[in-house]
């Protein structure tokens, strides 16, 4: 465990120690009156006190009282104010107290029943119940979060009614009255309607307390993303990067970076079951279907004890279960693909959701292209590409505590591609017919069915229980010919399944602490094959038939507390223990994460920090011309691959200037092990005859080394009527250490980035609504040469050139700037819904530098730059019914 983690740790123990021992700090308390009224007396014991007092004013009005009381016991004081009344106090936690009325029967009784209030948050419109929805008891200052069955509960409670704000991220916010003791209550939360009994729909909270925040966890208002610039239609991946700490590997491919992390430190789960490659054209766009998403959690470095598993960031998805009020059905169409979606109820307790989508490209510009050179000669340039994925969810409710939902995504992206020019790829001639060329057919998909059983156990305990399949397939069919004689044909194929068994249950104790404890076993196989026929010459060949199984088992258990001991501190502690048999490696991960609200309106601190634990990590071959896609394999820890362990720490506070003005602040540190570095970190795929696909061969081109990053994150967003606001700033280091040319020394990552900033400013109006986007931030670190030099044998006719770069990332490219603009227009023709809108990708047209690379001349240097996308309009039309 890094040591600055133990010190944070402990800080962030002490902290919440001084807390509550300034909290038990008491002045003597006087209290003496004579057939005084009640509600003054009460106020005079809230003033003297401290303590929190709940009660209805019809309870006390008309009462009187007589006490004499002379010490520092607080709670006796209460106990004497209240003797006599027929009104009694039931603690509900520390320092906090709800009066109830005594019965005849009760009048000397120690406490009435303890009881619960539950119910079920609810979609308005489809009946869909709502996961991670708020609700909070306002004078009690306490709260629940919906489990993934829009199940709330809060156990614990004397019997009376109680003021409660229900609030869900792209809703409205509810305000009504609840009674614990009462059967579970549904409550419908829409953007213009709510459906209960004496609710006040609110335009928002005026109190940083009234919604329950947890230490690195982001909810994303799906509803909302259509307002974000995509790439074509709205996508969740693209809507992550407006989040503080997350942008894009690379400037249009390449995945998601978390605070500097590597893509593969991200796991990516569906219904409960982990997606090993979420992208669709080249990284370009997600595999999530945003749509068909019921709801999206993000955590970025503090994770829950229930997740584990990678070391920057988790993002747990969950797909809407379908309408259960009316049929429902969409239609869009982009200049990248079509898709539609239908959800429909069955029966009264079954409905399901079923979504599709395809990219045209190839229908409109074909597959094949014959190509003519000078001399007559003839060929045929092939450029098929598509990518399509489906998804469907089937839920059957078998009773008001029962609940099972079955969950089916494929997405499979197909590539045929054919070049008939030599592999120098010079485009100054274009195409033309040639002796050489390079031919490659790629495909890659993922398969998730994942099946969960939901079932309430009385009133306090959960179970849920998911089973799962994820397999992941990528094909890599070369020829590559570079002379007239010599050709290399290659076959390479790779597949990772993962099957696994989890159960969880919650147990909601009482308002003060909830229970959450599972064990998870999973099965992995990693499978790999490689034939190819190189041939050197006309008479000279060399075949190759490679096979390679690797399996491993993974058992992880896990259990959390989260503990409110008072209506402003919440601290959240859980271990994480896991064993992988590849290397038979058993780990324990401890988390901890303390929230304290300073001040109800104006400030809230959180604190957390963590350990976590990769057992797969993905490497690519870095030699091989051939081979790219399939290459990237997921590496699992054995004897010869330690697991890589990460520690993070994190301390962010959160305030609201004013009613829809909110500002974020958040600063971060990690230390990242036992991660895989490339031995050299300026390896061009030059060769044509690859590795093999054993691991040794791969591992032989990656050294073990060590990450360490800071930050600072800065956000805040301002809502005013239809006008919305978000700037995002972003300031960090990423720094890894592994053996290299310049030695063994701490040096930028391929990811350091140390500024970054972002913001929208969106307006909404009845039919229209737009978006402007800017980015700004440093560009991407690169390696520089610093001399160039040339060695020759005396006998040779001509001396090879080299360039001489001592440093890994001395440099760095020109800074990176883009701006992005959405404008929609939504209308209603035919007796449906439309929505026609343009996003505009590089509006301004700059000319940004995403890499550089530099190769010697006999007369100098030539560097050779990678640009991004120009300015490239897209349009989408999508039609609701």
């Amino acid at each position: 465990m890094p040591r600055f983690l133990y010190v944070v740790v402990v800080a962030l123990v002490g902290w919440g120690g001084m807390g509550e021992g300034a909290a038990r700090a008491q002045a003597p308390i006087d209290l003496r009156v004579t057939d005084a009224p009640l509600t003054a007396v009460l106020e005079e014991v809230r003033v003297q006190t401290n303590l929190e007092l709940v009660y209805a004013e019809r309870l006390v009005q008309g009462r009187t009282t007589s006490c004499s009381y002379t010490g520092d016991d607080r709670d006796a004081a209460l106990m004497c104010a209240l003797e006599g009344t027929g009104v009694q106090a039931e603690r509900v936690r520390r320092g906090q107290y709800v009066l109830v009325s005594k019965s005849n029967q009760e009048i000397g009784a120690e406490a009435s029943p303890r009881t619960s209030l539950k119910g079920y948050v609810l979609d308005a419109e489809t009946g869909e119940r709502l996961p991670g929805a708020h609700v909070y008891l306002t004078q009690l200052k306490a709260g629940a979060t919906t489990n993934q069955d829009g199940y709330f509960v809060l156990s614990g409670l004397p019997p009376e009614d109680y003021a409660v704000r229900i609030s869900y991220l792209g809703y409205r916010s509810a305000d009504t009255t609840l009674t614990a003791g009462a059967g579970p209550v549904r409550i419908s939360l829409a953007a213009t309607s709510i459906q209960s009994e004496g609710v006040v729909v609110e335009a928002g909270s005026t109190r940083l307390d009234d919604s329950e925040r947890r230490p690195g966890m982001s909810s994303v208002a799906l509803n909302r993303l259509d307002q974000l610039p995509s790439f074509g239609e709205p996508d969740l991946f693209r809507a992550l990067q407006w989040t503080p700490g997350i942008r894009k590997s690379g400037g249009v491919s390449g995945g998601l970076s978390v605070r500097g992390g590597n893509p593969d430190q991200n796991l990516y789960l569906l219904d409960g079951a982990p997606v090993y490659h979420p992208w669709h054209a080249f990284s370009l766009i997600s595999t999530f279907q945003t749509q068909t998403l019921r709801s999206t959690d993000l955590y970025r470095g503090t994770f829950p004890a229930k997740h584990g598993g990678r070391l920057s960031a988790i993002l747990d998805a969950q797909m809407k279960d379908g309408s259960r009020r009316a049929p429902k059905a969409v239609v869009g169409l982009s200049v990248l693909s079509g898709r539609f979606r239908i959800e429909s109820p069955l029966t009264n307790s079954t409905s399901f959701m079923v979504s599709g989508r395809r990219s045209y490209l190839d229908k409109l510009v074909g597959r094949q292209h014959p190509v003519t050179g000078e001399d007559g000669r003839r060929d045929t340039l092939r450029t098929g590409y598509y990518f399509f994925d489906t998804s469907a969810k089937l839920t059957h409710r078998f009773g008001p505590n029962h609940r099972f939902s079955l969950s089916y995504y494929h997405g499979r992206d197909d590539l045929d591609l054919r070049l008939p020019f030599d592999l120098s790829l010079d485009f100054s001639s274009w195409l033309r017919p040639a002796d050489l060329l390079f031919e490659v057919s790629q495909n890659w998909d993922n398969r998730v069915v994942s099946g969960q059983h939901r079932y309430l156990v009385g009133d306090d305990v959960f179970v849920t229980t998911t089973g799962y399949y994820s397999g992941y397939r990528a094909q890599e069919a070369s020829f590559v010919q570079p002379t007239t004689t010599a050709s290399l044909t290659s076959d390479y194929r790779v597949q990772l399944s993962d099957a696994g068994v989890r159960v969880q249950a919650a147990y909601h104790h009482s308002v003060s602490h909830e229970l959450t404890g599972g064990l998870e076993v999973s099965s992995l196989q990693f499978e790999s094959t490689l034939e190819s026929d190189l041939q050197r010459s006309s008479r000279t060949a060399t075949q190759r038939v490679q096979e390679s199984r690797v399996s491993a088992a993974k058992v992880v258990g896990y259990l959390q507390d989260t503990w409110t001991p008072t209506p402003r501190w919440t601290v959240e502690s859980g271990v994480r223990a896991s064993y992988f048999s590849g290397g038979n490696y058993v780990h324990a991960a401890p988390r901890l994460s303390v929230q304290h609200v300073v001040h109800p309106r104006w400030l809230v601190v959180e604190g957390s920090g963590g350990l976590h634990v990769q057992y797969l990590q993905r490497l690519r071959d870095r030699y091989s011309l051939a081979y790219d896609l399939v290459s990237s394999r997921w590496v699992p820890a054995s004897d010869r691959v330690r697991p890589a362990i990460g520690g993070q720490v994190g301390l962010g506070t959160y305030t609201q200037l004013r009613p829809g003005w909110t500002l974020e602040v958040d600063a971060y540190a990690r230390e990242n092990r036992h991660t895989l570095v490339p031995t050299d970190a300026l390896q061009e795929k030059e060769g044509i005859d690859g590795p093999g696909i054993e691991i040794g061969a791969l591992l032989g081109q990656y050294v073990t080394g060590a990450e360490r990053a800071v930050g600072l994150e800065l956000s805040t967003l301002y809502e005013h009527g239809s006008w919305r606001g978000r700037l995002v700033v972003s300031t960090g280091r990423t720094i890894v250490r592994a053996p290299a040319r310049s030695g063994l020394r701490w040096r930028p990552s391929g990811l350091d980035v140390p500024v970054s900033v972002r913001s929208t400013l969106g307006w909404e109006g009845e039919h229209w609504q737009a978006t402007a986007a800017a980015e700004l931030r440093s560009g991407y670190p690169v390696t520089t040469p610093e001399a160039r030099y040339q060695l020759g044998d005396p006998t040779a006719t001509r001396s090879t050139t080299y360039l001489h770069r001592p440093q890994v990332h001395n440099g760095r490219l020109p800074p990176y700037f883009r701006v992005d603009l959405t404008v929609g227009y939504q209308f209603r023709v035919l007796s449906a819904n439309w929505t026609a809108t343009v996003d505009v990708f590089n509006v301004i047209n700059r000319d940004n530098i995403l890499d550089q690379t530099y190769r010697p001349t006999e007369t100098g240097v030539n560097i050779n730059r990678q640009r991004g996308l120009p300015i490239l309009p897209l349009v989408e039309l999508e039609m609701d019914l």
